[in-house]
């Protein structure tokens, strides 16, 4: 059974809470965040009868409270919040009440999954959109590694591709003595995390990992999407258009995203992606771009004007195969620069039409990639912040709640930066307009009261002095 936020009501001998920063940025965000949608959508995860629960509101608050000051332990976060007087002024909590246990928060990511936390984020950015910052229709897309709670010296299992752990460990152990082969393309697999995937970032160490993938907005910076894949997958930019709160009609992202199908896949839906070409040549080869594509005879023409014919379909890899003659290729000047063999292959994907169709260049496509380094700022943020440098737990639906939670708190921070920030021009017209005024009144522009000596001022009737609008002083929030 759901349960309801009871009011407050704190002893006489209770102590005020500090005027500080942490305090103030949660006095913001708690009159700017509205948390009855996400109650709404959790309701259906409640029994209407027995004991009632933690308020959803007071739960939905502690978590982010843990990813706002980069908590990443819930027995440390519950320790804070019994401790701060700030943590439990924005939890609703009275001075001597009891706080939960650590074990609820567990409890509570497994009842309400993944895509409720994914929903939360996308009903933050409408309301950031109603708070005044404008959502364009362009996202940047990019992933960051996010180390797993598994090493290479845990309990490792060689995991055959395209099969499930279980049943290939029921199969293994069937017999008396365990069967655990070793081949060159199986996986590596950790028993600890089986979710997680060995993978290596240019010349660092291999260590089990995730990727966290954020859909960003250039123009306002907000993470309109957020999701985590075990491996980096050109098909996560797809996902990101089906799930964003917005319309998207352009999307920028860089090379590794560059995949024939999911491409496909996002001019279907109405999206220009601006991909750099992947470079899939490989060494001492002419590179693919170099041969030119007719599709009225469905053949390539490679530099020397020597014709490549179709001879072979591949459907479980989506791909027509294309030769030269060996005869051609015999004759060649630039055999030695394009081929080792007796003759030269191109490979052409089944969506290789919407590669072609992606936009490679262009002032567009320059202001785009240019844009797209907000991406490697907000995970900039997050890793430093908001702990998504190291997984909190263990399997696939933890990490994405927990991107998805990082996601909401930068947006936070935003929004009230954003309401926060002053308005010089806005301030500026408010003087003038008050000049103004003074000025066509029937009294006249405002003059310093005769009775004013030795800077203590006697009324005066007949004056009237203009209250002019403050103007803040422009500073770097500290958060």
């Amino acid at each position: 059974m759901r349960g309801k936020v009871k009011p407050v009501q704190e002893p006489l001998w209770a102590p005020a809470v500090p005027d500080t920063g942490k305090h103030r940025l949660l006095q913001r965000i708690a009159q700017l965040l509205d948390l009855s949608e996400a109650v709404r959508v959790a309701e259906g995860r409640f029994s209407a009868i027995g004991r009632p629960s933690i308020p959803v509101e007071q739960m939905l608050q502690a978590m982010l409270l843990g990813y706002l000051f980069g908590i990443c332990s819930d027995r440390r976060l519950v320790e804070e919040c019994a401790d701060s007087l700030a943590f439990r002024s924005f939890l609703g909590l009275s001075f001597d009440e009891k706080m939960f246990t650590h074990a609820s928060f567990t409890h509570w990511r497994q009842r309400l999954g993944p895509e409720f936390f994914r929903y939360c984020l996308h009903d933050l950015v409408r309301q950031c959109e109603a708070h005044g910052m404008r959502l364009g229709r362009a996202r940047a897309v990019d992933a960051t590694t996010i180390k797993g709670q598994a090493s290479l010296d845990g309990p490792l299992v060689s995991l055959p591709r395209e099969q499930d752990l279980e049943d290939y460990l029921q199969e293994a152990f069937a017999a008396d003595e365990p069967a655990l082969p070793v081949a060159d393309d199986n996986i590596p697999i950790n028993l600890h995390d089986p979710e997680a995937r060995l993978q290596r970032k240019g010349s660092e160490p291999a260590e089990f990992a995730y990727q966290g993938s954020f859909s960003v907005d250039p123009e306002s910076g907000l993470i309109a999407d957020a999701t985590a894949t075990p491996t980096e997958q050109p098909a996560t930019m797809v996902d990101h258009v089906d799930h964003d709160p917005g319309v998207v009609r352009e999307l920028v992202a860089d090379s590794r995203y560059d995949d024939g199908l999911s491409l496909e896949q996002l001019q279907e839906r109405g999206v220009t992606p601006y991909v750099p070409r992947a470079q899939r040549g490989r060494a001492g080869q002419l590179s693919k771009d170099q041969f030119t594509y007719d599709a009225a005879q469905d053949c390539y023409f490679c530099p020397q004007g020597c014709r490549l014919a179709r001879f072979n379909t591949d459907l479980q890899a989506r791909r027509h195969r294309y030769a030269a003659r060996p005869s051609d290729c015999a004759a060649c000047p630039r055999k030695g620069d394009c081929t080792k063999g007796r003759r030269r292959y191109v490979d052409r994907h089944l969506a290789e039409a919407a590669r072609e169709q992606t936009v490679r260049a262009g002032p567009r496509y320059r202001v785009l990639q240019r844009r797209r380094r907000t991406a490697e700022h907000l995970f900039m943020l997050g890793k430093r912040d908001h702990g998504l440098g190291r997984a909190r737990g263990l399997g696939l639906a933890t990490v994405q709640i927990q991107v998805a939670l990082t996601a909401v708190s930068i947006n936070l921070k935003k929004l009230v930066r954003f309401l926060g920030a002053p308005r010089p021009l806005a301030a500026a017209a408010q003087v003038l307009l008050a000049l103004l005024s003074a000025f066509l009144s029937p009294g006249g522009p405002p003059r310093r009261p005769l009775g004013a000596v030795g800077g203590v001022s006697r009324p005066v009737a007949h004056r009237t002095l203009i209250a002019l609008p403050h103007i803040p002083r422009q500073r770097t929030a500290p958060f």
